[in-house]
Formats: C-alpha cells, sequence, structure tokens
C-alpha cells in the first residue's frame, strides 16, 4: 500500500496540490508549476489566482532552459512540450515533476518547508543523451508582493511602493506601505527569490518586469541578457521579478546538475538571510523534504482504516487529511475556492472539530470552550473568526447575516466529544457572550456597544455555563418560527445558495436539527449529577413559554431578565421532550409529501417548496440523521430519494430536483446552471450526511451504493480529482473545490461510527459494525483510532464472508483474551471482533 498518487500527464486537467506549513504560508501548485503563494490574506507572494488561473503559465513559477539553443521551460509551456506526456507524483505535501526528452530528464521537486516560510522547488537535470550538451538556465518568477485586492484596484499605484534590491542569488522586495481595506500603512512584510545552481554562478540579474520583458512578453521576454543590474542595485517603483541568468555550463553523458528556486516571505531580513544560509546547501533541501514528508504521514496518522482495496485506503487516506488542511487554511486560498477573506466560519469552527476530536488532540476541550464566546445573548453568533482560537470580531463592514442553522452544529460537536471522553464537566464551565451592538436575532442595533465585543452587566463580564448556552442556540432555533410552524430560514441554512427568503423562509430540514437538539439536551440532562440547572431568567420564561421569542428579544437586548435562577432538571427536560413532540407534530402533519418523504423549504412568498415531482436532499438527510421518521417510512424516503435524485453517471445523490426556473423568491443557488454548486449537483457534503442518515436506519444497501458511487467517482480520470474527495461533482460528473470540504470530516465520521460500527456513548465504548460483504479483504476489516486517547487497532473478523443483515458478533478478543463483555469504559490496544451467523 501506497499513498503516492502516480499520474501519466497527456493534458492540463486542472489538478493542483496544496502546500503549507503551519507558520501560515500557504500555496498551490500545479504540474505545470502554476498556482500561489501567499501569508495571509494580505501578502501574497505570487499574484493570487482562481479556477482559471491554473492554466495560467506565463507568470507563475519557471526556468527558462536553453538546451543547446533550444528553449525547454520547466513549467512546460513551450508549444513542443504541451504535445508531450510526463510523470507526476503526489505525496504529502509534496509533487514531483519528471520530463523526459531525447536530450534530457527534468526532474522537479516542490515542497513548502516545515518551520521557515519559504516554498522550495529543487530541479534536477540530467544529460541522457550520447553527447555533450550545453545549458542556459533564466528564473522566471514574477514577484506579486501585496493583497489580492490590488489585481485590478491601484495595481499600478501599488508597484509604485515597491523597494527591488538585488542580493547575491537572489531578489529581494519590501514595499513601503500596504494599500487596502485596512487603510495606508507601514508595510512590515518582505518578500523574496533566491535561485542557486551547484555547478555554475548567477551571471546577470532582472529584477524588475519592464526589463524582463524588454519590447517582448511575458511569454516570449526579450530581456533576458540585461546586465543593468549587479548584487547591491536598488530599483524603487517597478513591479518586481524573480529572475537571475545562471553561467553555461556543459553536461558530459549521464551527468547532472541541480538548481533551485526558493520562494520567501518574512517580516525580517534575519529570517530570510537565515533561511538562505540553511537552503542554498542543497543537501539541506533534500533533509527538509523528507522532514516533510514525515510531518504529514505522522500528522495525518489519528485514523486508518484498511478496507476493501488498496486504492480505497489510499483514497481514505487523503480523506483523512483533507480536515488537518481545514483547520489550518479555512475554507478559503485554494484557487477554486477564490472568495472572501480566508479563514473560517461559525459553522467550519464545529464541523472541523468533529475529526479533530477523533485525534485525541489535547486542544479540543479547550478549541469548544472557546468557540461558544462567539454565542450573543440573543442566540444569533459571531460570523467573522479571528486567527486566534476563541477571537471574534464584529461582522465586516457592520453587514449582519443570520444563517439559520448555525445554532445546531456546537451540540452536535460538543455530543460528540461528551460521547468520545465521557466528560460532563465541560458543560458547567463558565463562558463569556459575544456583544457588538447587534440584537433582535441581529436585525437591530443598539446605540452603543461593548468596546471590546463582550456582554458586560453591572460592569463584570457576564457568564453563562456551555449548557446555557446550548439551551440558549437551540431554543431560539426552537422557537423562531415562521407562519407555517417551521425555523426561520432567515439568510440562509447549510445551503449558502438559499439567501433571498429571509422575510417568509422557512427552513424544514433544520426544524428537524433543533427538534432532535432538544431531545439529545433532554437526554443529556437525564446523566449528569446535579438536581438544578442554572440559567438566566429570561430564557427560563423562553423555554416555559411565558413569552414569545419577541418579547425575549426585547428583554435581553436591554440587559434584563440576565439574573439566573435555577431549574429542576428533570422539569426543564420534560419541558424539552414536550417541546420536541409539539414540532415532530407540525411536521407530520404539514412537511410530507404523499406520504413518501419529506417538504424541504417555504419560499418568500410564503409557499412551500416542493411538489410531488420536486424534492431536496437536506430535508431527507435531516430527517434521517436526526431520527424523524420511523423505520417503516424512513425506507419510503429512501426508495423516494434515490428515484428522484440519485445520478450513477455523475457520482450519486444530487442536492436537489431541477426547479426549471429563477426562483428569486428563494436564493442564488436557483439562478446556478442546473447541475452546479448548490442547485443540484451532487455536493458531496450533503450526500455524505444523508449516506450516514441511512446506516443511521440501518439501511446499508442504499448507504453502500451512495458512498460507494460518491468515493468511485472521485477515482475515475474524468473527474479530474487528484486525491480525497471534492465539494461538489457538476452535471459532467467533474470535481470541484478540492481538499478543504467539509465532506472529509463527515466521511471520517460515516466510516469510525457507522460502517465500523464504533459506537461511544458518554464515553463508553460498544461495537455495532455495517460492513457490507466486499468492504472485508480477505475476511478482515481493520480500523486504527484513538479511544479514550489510546490508540486502538480494531479488526473485524468474517471468516465466512457473510454481507451485513447475515452476521452477528460471535465473540470479542481483547489483547488475546476473550471476553463477555459488550459495553467498555476501558479497553485493551488490540482488539479482534468475530463475526459469525445467527444462532
Amino acid at each position: 500500500m501506497g499513498e503516492k498518487i502516480k499520474k501519466t500527464i497527456n493534458y492540463n486537467q486542472g489538478y493542483y496540490l496544496p502546500l503549507v506549513n503551519l507558520k501560515g504560508l500557504v500555496g498551490s501548485v500545479t504540474p505545470y508549476l502554476s498556482g500561489d503563494l501567499k501569508k495571509g490574506y494580505y501578502n501574497y507572494a505570487l499574484e493570487p489566482i482562481s479556477e482559471l488561473g491554473l492554466f495560467n503559465l506565463s507568470n507563475k513559477r519557471n526556468i527558462i532552459f536553453y538546451v543547446d539553443g533550444e528553449r525547454l521551460d520547466l513549467n512546460g509551456q513551450t508549444d513542443k512540450q504541451l504535445n508531450e506526456s510526463f510523470e507526476y507524483e503526489v505525496d504529502k505535501l509534496s509533487q514531483v515533476i519528471t520530463r523526459n526528452n531525447e536530450k534530457i530528464k527534468m526532474e522537479t521537486t516542490s515542497f513548502i518547508s516545515i518551520n521557515e516560510n519559504v516554498e522550495i522547488h529543487l530541479v534536477r537535470i540530467v544529460n541522457t543523451s550520447k553527447k555533450i550538451i550545453s545549458l542556459e538556465a533564466v528564473t522566471s518568477v514574477p514577484m506579486y508582493s501585496r493583497s489580492p485586492e490590488n489585481i485590478h484596484d491601484h495595481r499600478h499605484v501599488t508597484s509604485l511602493l515597491n523597494i527591488v534590491e538585488v542580493v547575491e542569488n537572489g531578489i529581494i522586495n519590501k514595499p513601503t506601505l500596504t494599500f487596502d481595506e485596512r487603510g495606508h500603512k507601514l508595510n512590515d512584510v518582505i518578500y523574496s527569490v533566491h535561485s542557486f545552481c551547484d555547478k555554475a554562478k548567477v551571471s546577470n540579474y532582472i529584477p524588475i518586469i519592464d526589463e524582463y520583458i524588454s519590447g517582448g512578453t511575458m511569454m516570449y521576454p526579450k530581456g533576458l541578457k540585461s546586465s543593468k543590474y549587479n548584487v547591491g542595485s536598488i530599483i524603487k517603483g517597478y513591479e518586481c521579478m524573480g529572475a537571475m541568468r545562471f553561467e553555461n555550463i556543459n553536461l558530459n553523458p549521464g551527468e547532472e546538475v541541480n538548481y533551485s528556486i526558493i520562494i520567501g516571505v518574512e517580516d525580517e531580513i534575519e529570517k530570510i538571510n537565515n533561511n538562505i544560509n540553511k537552503y542554498s546547501n542543497f543537501e539541506n533541501i533534500k533533509k527538509e523534504l523528507k522532514n516533510v514528508k514525515n510531518f504529514y504521514k505522522e500528522l495525518n496518522n489519528y485514523i486508518n482504516f484498511n478496507v476493501e482495496s488498496e486504492k480505497r485506503i489510499d483514497q481514505l487516506k487523503w480523506v483523512t487529511l483533507q480536515p488537518i488542511l481545514r483547520r489550518y487554511l479555512g475554507n478559503s486560498y485554494l484557487p477554486h475556492h477564490d472568495y472572501g477573506h480566508g479563514g473560517r466560519g461559525w459553522r467550519d469552527l464545529w464541523q472541523d472539530l468533529l475529526s479533530l476530536i477523533y485525534s485525541a488532540d489535547k486542544s479540543v476541550s479547550e478549541s469548544i470552550y472557546e468557540n461558544f464566546a462567539g454565542v450573543r445573548i440573543d442566540g444569533s453568533n459571531a460570523t467573522i473568526i479571528g486567527e486566534k482560537v476563541g477571537e471574534f470580531k464584529s461582522d465586516r463592514n457592520q453587514i449582519v447575516r443570520v444563517w439559520s442553522d448555525h445554532g445546531a452544529w456546537p451540540l452536535l460537536t460538543t455530543k460528540l466529544y461528551i460521547d468520545e471522553t465521557g466528560d460532563l464537566d465541560i458543560l458547567f464551565k463558565k463562558q463569556k457572550y459575544f456583544e457588538d451592538g447587534f440584537t433582535h436575532y441581529s436585525k437591530m442595533k443598539k446605540p452603543t456597544s461593548s468596546d471590546n465585543n463582550i456582554l458586560m452587566l453591572n460592569g463584570k463580564v457576564y457568564e453563562g455555563t456551555i449548557l446555557e448556552h446550548l439551551l440558549l442556540q437551540n431554543l431560539i432555533g426552537y422557537f423562531n418560527i415562521g407562519e407555517h410552524g417551521f425555523t426561520r430560514l432567515e439568510d440562509a441554512d447549510w445551503n449558502d445558495g438559499l439567501d433571498m427568503a429571509n422575510k417568509k423562509g422557512e427552513t424544514i430540514p433544520f426544524t428537524m436539527f433543533y427538534l432532535e437538539n432538544l431531545r439529545v439536551l433532554a437526554d443529556i440532562l437525564s446523566k449528569i449529577d446535579q438536581s438544578n440547572i442554572e440559567i438566566f431568567e429570561s430564557l427560563s420564561k423562553l423555554v416555559n413559554e411565558e413569552f414569545n421569542i419577541f418579547d425575549y428579544f426585547n428583554e435581553v437586548s436591554s440587559n434584563k431578565g440576565l439574573n439566573k435562577v435555577n431549574i429542576d432538571k428533570n422539569i426543564l427536560s420534560n419541558k424539552l421532550k414536550s417541546l420536541a413532540s409539539k414540532r415532530e407534530e407540525t411536521i407530520l402533519q404539514k412537511a410530507i409529501i404523499n406520504n413518501q418523504y419529506y417538504q424541504s423549504y417555504v419560499d418568500n412568498d410564503g409557499n412551500f417548496l416542493d411538489s410531488e415531482k420536486t424534492m431536496s436532499l437536506t430535508a431527507q438527510t435531516m430527517a434521517l440523521m436526526n431520527n424523524i421518521p420511523s423505520k417503516d417510512f424512513a425506507i419510503k424516503v429512501a426508495e423516494a430519494t434515490r428515484d428522484k435524485l440519485f445520478d450513477n453517471k455523475i457520482g450519486g445523490y444530487r442536492l436537489n430536483s431541477d426547479y426549471k426556473k429563477i426562483l428569486t423568491n428563494m436564493g442564488r443557488a436557483y439562478g446556478f446552471a442546473y447541475g452546479h454548486k448548490e442547485n443540484g449537483a451532487v455536493f458531496c457534503h450533503m450526500a455524505t450526511m444523508y449516506t450516514y442518515g441511512l446506516y443511521n436506519y440501518d439501511l446499508v444497501n442504499y448507504g453502500n451504493e451512495a458512498v460507494m458511487t460518491l468515493l468511485n467517482q472521485a477515482l475515475k480520470e474524468e473527474s479530474q480529482v487528484l486525491a480525497g474527495v471534492p465539494e461538489y461533482y457538476n452535471n459532467q460528473g467533474k470535481g470541484k473545490y478540492m481538499f478543504l470540504t467539509g465532506t472529509a470530516s463527515w466521511l471520517i465520521k460515516l466510516y469510525r461510527e457507522q460502517i465500523f460500527g464504533i459506537n461511544m456513548n458518554y464515553g463508553e465504548l460498544s461495537f455495532n459494525p455495517k460492513l457490507v460483504k466486499n468492504d472485508f479483504i480477505n475476511g478482515v476489516a481493520e480500523i486504527e483510532t484513538y479511544i479514550k486517547n489510546k490508540k486502538i487497532k480494531i479488526k473485524y473478523i468474517n471468516q465466512k464472508e457473510l454481507d451485513f443483515g447475515k452476521y452477528q458478533i460471535s465473540k470479542i478478543v481483547i489483547c488475546n483474551k476473550e471476553t463477555n463483555d459488550r459495553v467498555f469504559k476501558e479497553i485493551g490496544e488490540n482488539v479482534e471482533v468475530y463475526l459469525d451467523e445467527f444462532n
């Protein structure tokens, strides 16, 4: 088994790989060396790109070679090279490109250092001919050196800020100021390009683009022999170019030469100098490459699946890497994800923690606790997430949006943490509330607000338990209903594209989620030791329906009703269950179509969205995930959903039917062409959650088909998915938005909890596998995962190769000793679970 991906590239399919370290440097690189490089939103070393930029090669990383006078580019952009195939190898997180022709072998290895903010390209040229060849090389790396806002806003003006200096084997640029939304500020970031060769010296430097182009073009520059600038030259007010020409050398047959390109982004010249002192040595580059591979191998070793086939095992290993990338990159900064300022949103905070919980990361408890500091007292939450854990900021430009689903996710994640650890004490830790002046579910604003975005009462920081925060968010989500009795859609729910129904729109899927959350909270209350629960008075009145949600908003907006009261946990639990039952009745009466499946939304005109001919996957997903239907009705839902939304040719379950018109009373999603993004694509995140719901009801045949179709689509060459799974497949089955999708956390959750049946409940482990016959390799399926902070290998042994539904657990052997136990508070490191026919 290997996790490397090796391909022969015959044409540009838009592949790219993220390159990243934990110091904030983020890059993307293609087999043609396109992509960009940045350290945060405002500091791009290479020009920012979106999807089409993957195919723009003339202003990205390159070395122009002349082999016996014939031009050959490192990035393969010459006419001849574009028609030649080459070998492409990807590892975590590095890539190797190998090009061969009748004279030379050209091998380029690209990666980012773990501890230094440098992107490194190591180029090895071998003379594979039988004759001596002459070789010249000129590096070609345009240095963007600013914010992406300057692409079309003050592009020329910001070039006037550049101070470019030629140094030994390098070109450095430190602009005087930055021009962006933050205003005009002194710049403290330094951008650099250095290049070295183990057999030749730099003969001349071309540090500005004007001199490089010199009457030609970026593709065919005419200034490559310019010798106007030398070491020590300083040039001000021009676009910067990392171009250095090396002396001509001769290579004997079989002889090799090495070149390097080192692109840096630092805040001190001393750091740049230290980096270059280290990586001017080619042996140090090779050592660091090994460090990178070992680092990501270890980082990505928190869970392992040995299931089905080597191809699937390798694919899932890339899936388990994706949540790690999300943790450090957020949901932006890669070519498809070309929106916003990077970072993560509220939902991302909680979704990404799902896989982090499985990794036994010691920071999880603190992260969960700190995240609750983003909750407002009106039940809404901050949507601008700071760089530090628990840091929240007021909404950008004071433009506020409320996603109706945001209040639902924190409980899902917190409950998973409690189940995995048994730590109920976290619920009683006190946490502050976010306060930026917005009230009434962010629809109104106070004349004044807190200077530090923290809710204050009588001059002191106001706090409530994590349990209080959870009760608050879910009760607001429950009571914030429209005229049909379902949770108001507000400015969107999970589907960001449903953003034009904030007056009368309602979301049935998240009505179901909030309903189940009240039942979960009631169950949690039954497990805690405390007999009385402390909450603030206004919340107590709300849960007891002593006043409506608008009275609640009015009261807390003026900091009234925040005195603490105690409520008997049994009374509170029964009340939550009673509220859930009421909403369940509403769903039963109003949200079922033809006794087959669930209605999805109410539009901005107050009408239900779906008819007998249409369906939204989100509603069926949330129903199955949240235990809404009976088993019999769940089967009907599965049958109807497959009939209406399943498309085997493009990856499985579409997000919705084709409504065949632009629904301006629902949202921008329905302005997209059908089969793209939030309008009817195979949206892998929701499709995976739907699959989880199918397994939740033991509808394993449907569920296995769903997950296998989704995963197999990514393995098809025509899907253009390099590794892992994308955010969605379009109507041609092509994957879009790679590496940073929340799908990965849910795939891990699906495999661990449902398929492998690792059931954790308030810190206690039991096994309930739902593996099908094809999941086993020679009668064995294995998972290696953390349980109670200890790495455990669990092996399911199915000697008779029985299918799901045909087997039961016959015995459990722990560390070579059979046990009669079926529920475990602690467990040994090696577990064998034997499956056999029913008695």
